[in-house]
């Protein structure tokens, strides 16, 4: 298994690779985990590393130098800010846009490109040894299929390639030169002409995928992310928050802004201060999120609080204690093929979710479990029509028979149904 993230790194990324290191054993699959020793990334949870018991070998994340740096615009510490998700940087105006494009020159396919040459030359080490049968890799990065593509070549090893977020058709792919765009299409392309199966974490990126190269269409497969039953154990008794309380885990940037969000948990507040009505988030944002975030918290700090980053375990509890849950997914290109995680934890929490998002699979996913109400995610007069409906017309949450189907023992055995498919017939289709 080759992941990037992984713990004691945290955050949503590792969680995939985390939980079906978890459970294949249980389907009779014996895993390795290939993950990167970042000793920068903003977000950290050691102790998740205690749910699995398997051989975990690291590789540094080393990172080629900004050519930023040469004409000074690179700070002192700012080459650590390169850890953070794409689109999360922590600089404006001219200086900060021409430290980004410089900074990204190198990134082919993305800024962990360094880390995957030394991941290639110690996975084929392993491999030589005749211990793998298939070889899984998770993107992002996508640098983590590079792994995955030597291996194949070199070695003939069965190789699953995981795409949590779609490539270059989604809605992250924001290449910095024509060239980029030309170069990385390319290594999409021998990514899926060349593993033995595409797995799409969402329905709409695997119809994407099937239509962008209709050859390969009979490789790919869809295996959602999902919810580790035992991360619930004791969530459902602890006492609630005071008031209405509104939660969201995880990271705004990009198009997934929270200003109208903001705007309209602001109006509803006033119109009906006897609501009680408080917004608690947890996580890390990009730099404009970030600053909407925090002029809110200045001008409505009644409304308000920022938790920062927490471990995976107690960002579930906080959610626990929530009334309602928040999600949003901005409006932009692709924005159809996400699905984000956490909205899977949600479910299993059982409070209702005002999903700020497009229409797409995770709007789909809400309605068709009637867990919450859906808002265009840019239009506040529409979020707080939607938080007002949920407020005042509560309804039970979705059966746990209806959402078992996402638990991550399940996902994890769908992977391993895999697994036993291609080591009998090698290529799908």
């Amino acid at each position: 298994m080759v992941s990037y993230f992984f713990p004691p790194l945290g955050g949503g990324g590792s969680l995939r690779a985390l939980k079906l290191a978890k459970y294949l054993p249980a389907a009779g699959w014996e895993p390795e985990v290939l993950s990167a020793d970042d000793p920068r990334y903003h977000l950290r949870d050691e102790g998740a590393l205690g749910e699995v018991d398997c051989p975990v070998h690291r590789t540094p994340a080393r990172r080629y130098p900004s050519l930023a740096r040469p004409l000074g615009l690179v700070s002192e510490g700012r080459e650590g800010s390169r850890s953070l998700p794409s689109g999360m940087t922590r600089g404006g105006g001219w200086r900060g846009r021409l430290r980004s494009f410089l900074s990204r020159l190198g990134d082919l396919p993305d800024q962990q490109v360094r880390w995957s040459r030394v991941a290639r030359s110690r996975a084929l080490k392993l491999a030589r040894q005749g211990r793998y049968s298939v070889v899984w890799t998770t993107s992002p990065p996508v640098s983590a299929h590079m792994v995955g593509l030597t291996l194949k070549r070199e070695l003939g090893l069965t190789w699953v390639a995981d795409l949590r977020d779609s490539w270059t058709v989604g809605p992250f792919f924001n290449p910095v030169t024509r060239f980029h765009r030309f170069l990385q299409r390319r290594l999409e392309e021998d990514v899926v002409e060349t593993a033995d199966a595409l797995v799409c974490a969402t329905p709409r990126m695997g119809e994407l995928y099937r239509r962008v190269y209709p050859e390969f269409a009979d490789r790919v497969t869809v295996i959602t992310n999902g919810y580790d039953e035992e991360d619930f154990t004791g969530l459902d008794g602890l006492t609630p928050h005071r008031g209405i309380v509104i939660g969201h885990a995880g990271t705004f940037y990009g198009a997934r802004r929270p200003d109208a969000f903001l705007a309209a948990l602001e109006t509803v507040a006033d119109e009906r201060p006897e609501m009680g009505l408080r917004f608690i988030e947890m996580g890390t944002s990009g730099l404009e999120a970030e600053d909407a975030l925090d002029r809110f918290a200045r001008s409505r700090p009644d409304l308000i609080s920022r938790l920062g980053n927490l471990t995976h375990g107690r960002t579930l509890e906080e959610l626990a204690r929530c009334r309602l849950l928040l999600l949003v997914i901005g409006n932009q290109r692709g924005a159809q093929t996400v699905l984000t995680g956490k909205l899977f934890e949600y479910l299993r929490l059982g409070k209702p979710i005002l999903a700020c998002c497009p229409p797409g699979d995770a709007a789909d996913l809400t309605r068709s479990l009637s867990a919450g109400r859906v808002a265009d995610p840019d239009d506040p007069r529409e979020i707080e029509r939607a938080l007002l409906h949920l407020i005042e017309e509560p309804t039970d949450p979705p059966s746990r028979k209806s959402i078992e189907v996402y638990e991550r023992s399940k996902l994890a055995g769908e992977m391993a149904a895999l697994f036993e498919r291609l080591r009998g017939f090698k290529k799908i289709g």
